[in-house]
């Protein structure tokens, strides 16, 4: 054999079984094995790691999972941010010897009010210059004054728009950003996460086991805090303060972060300056219901907070699983720092804004360590909650909540009964192409209906090598791309019966016949191509699932109907010197 064609059924075979070592873990089921197994931290068999670690992913629409969109607080944390911001604007004043009597920051308006003291009518003026010299200088592009003040010793301020803006998108980008790395620490295959709108992200979790869970870890806001038990009151006197304020104000017992915000704004005359009220929920394992809410007394300051966080992770005490928390050298000092300070006081440890339990410090902590205890229960649930816990810690607070705006949960039987359909057509319409090609084009159709298998074998391999999601659109896609596979396969047949009616010898006929028809195949390919990268651009779900098996299969259908059968028929007739073609 000539050594061109060597390199040609060389690079035929080492393609074709390059396409089946990328599609021998889906079809074996490894990637859900492997899962299982890591997750019970149990010794993976070496053949699975001599082939691909992910297989074939199947989209929403065929394995079933959760469709969520959820909604960014953006009000509230814009208003977090820009009090930040006020904080350090005040501080510079504080180093500039210009203190303001009193300021205070409206979230509802996003408004810095700082009322500036007036003892002498020219040193309350110079105090304003000074004051109006800073904002205009320092702070320009981040606050400016709103007239309209009605004490002429007040200045508000207000962000400008691009701050404002920017801070808006900010927060979308890191929230999308988070959302997305927790969803890939949780461990599901080719999830979608994206922004939509102003202030939305859709979410979609394609054959996700515990609906519920994956939620919660996505949702789950991350906000660690450790803050001092103010003890000054007592729980009796605390518990009666907050049922009259319900009672007085008709206020529905209720826990959720809008029901204590209020409540607090309720108690601020009969809790002290600088105190808060949060409360330990106890919940029934099975159903989450609200069982018992411990309220506490704390200090607002929060000591050590996550953003002083250096590591999280699971351990084990007496088989009972914990979270380790370990701290960076400014959390260190700070948990040494209070620890001696407040001996035999206790100290509570909130996650988002709920304290998780409240111990007594029995003596300094100087190691920059602390755990956080799950009570007790099954080991398994108490493990998945530590394991969720660490999760959410390690990947950080979200820069605003999140709360859930649609949710719909997929079942796995609509998925199989998809597969099943989907696999049904592609089958049916395979058998009819293999049966009309052979019928018609003899020996000619059977090396044609090769080609559209490796081809269809190519198009499942590059979606599996690429990570691509395979959807119930991307089936239709491939089920087209067989269709126009065929067609190519047609018009060369077509041409080189002509030749070869025309008198032409075999060799030239095939010449010819792959040289006239290869122009119409690139046209009819290419076009198609570029309308398919039209509708991935600006197509989104399923209209992006069709384009990209489209765009997979028309590329491929260009190197197996012109390039391979090529080979085939060259060797035949330059090679083997066929004197006749079976077509």
């Amino acid at each position: 054999m000539d050594s061109s064609f060597k390199w040609k059924f060389g690079f035929i075979a080492g393609t074709t079984l390059l396409g089946v070592y990328a599609l021998v873990p889906t079809l074996a089921g490894w990637p859900a094995k492997r899962a299982e197994l890591e997750a019970h931290q149990k010794p993976v068999p070496w053949h699975y790691n001599a082939f691909p670690k992910k297989g074939l992913n199947l989209g929403l629409d065929l394995q079933g999972g959760i469709y969520t969109e959820l909604d960014v607080e953006l009000k509230e944390a814009v208003g977090s941010r820009m009090n930040l911001v006020a904080q350090e604007l005040f501080r510079d004043l504080k180093r500039k010897d210009l203190d303001p009597a009193e300021w205070h920051f409206d979230s509802e308006q996003f408004a810095v009010v700082a009322s500036i003291p007036q003892p002498k009518r020219e040193k309350f003026l110079d105090q304003v210059l000074k004051f109006r010299q800073l904002v205009g200088g320092d702070f320009v592009y981040i606050f400016i004054e709103k007239p309209g003040a009605s004490d002429p010793s007040q200045i508000v301020l207000g962000p400008t728009e691009d701050f404002e803006r920017n801070i808006r998108q900010d927060i979308m980008q890191q929230a999308t950003q988070a959302v997305r790395n927790r969803i890939d620490r949780y461990g599901l295959a080719e999830p979608s996460v994206q922004r939509q709108g102003e202030s939305r992200i859709v979410v979609e979790l394609p054959g996700v086991k515990d609906p519920d869970r994956a939620l919660k870890i996505v949702q789950q806001a991350g906000t660690l805090e450790f803050k001092m038990v103010n003890d000054k009151t007592q729980a009796p006197q605390l518990t009666g303060w907050i049922d009259e304020a319900r009672k007085a104000n008709s206020l529905a017992i209720g826990y959720s972060f809008e029901d204590v915000r209020q409540l607090n704004e309720l108690l601020k005359n009969k809790i002290s300056a600088g105190t808060e009220v949060a409360f330990e929920l106890k919940r029934q394992p099975n159903t989450n219901e609200i069982l018992a809410a411990t309220p506490y007394l704390l200090d607002s300051k929060a000591f050590i907070t996550g953003e002083m966080l250096a590591n999280a992770k699971v351990n084990f005490d007496n088989n009972e699983p914990f979270v380790s928390l370990d701290f960076n050298p400014e959390g260190a000092k700070n948990f040494a720092d209070l620890t001696k300070a407040h001996v035999k006081e206790r100290l509570a440890i909130l996650l988002d804004g709920f304290v998780h339990s409240a111990p007594v410090i029995q003596e300094p902590i100087l190691g920059g360590q602390a755990r956080i205890t799950l009570g007790y229960g099954d080991r398994t649930t108490l493990l998945k909650e530590a394991q969720d816990l660490t999760l959410v810690l390690q990947e950080g607070a979200l820069p605003a909540r999140l709360k859930e705006a649609t949710k719909t949960v997929i079942g796995p039987t609509l998925g199989l009964d998809s597969i099943r359909t989907s696999f049904k057509a592609m089958m049916i319409a395979a058998v009819l192409v293999i049966f009309f090609m052979l019928i018609y084009y003899k020996w000619s159709g059977l090396l044609a209906n090769a080609a559209v298998v490796i081809n269809t074998l190519f198009i499942f391999a590059l979606l599996a090598m690429f990570q691509a999601t395979l959807t119930l659109p991307g089936m239709a896609g491939i089920i087209l791309t067989i269709g126009m596979a065929v067609d190519a396969n047609v018009l060369i047949f077509e041409r080189m019966r002509e030749e070869l009616s025309s008198g032409q010898q075999p060799r030239h006929a095939v010449e010819l016949a792959y040289s006239n028809a290869l122009r119409a195949i690139i046209d009819s390919n290419l076009t198609t191509v570029i309308a398919g990268v039209i509708l991935y651009q600006f197509g989104t779900g399923p209209i992006k699932g069709f384009a990209v098996t489209l765009i997979i299969g028309l590329v491929c259908n260009i190197i197996t109907a012109v390039t391979m059968t090529r080979t085939v028929f060259d060797y035949c007739v330059v090679e083997r010197k066929t004197e006749r073609i079976s077509i």
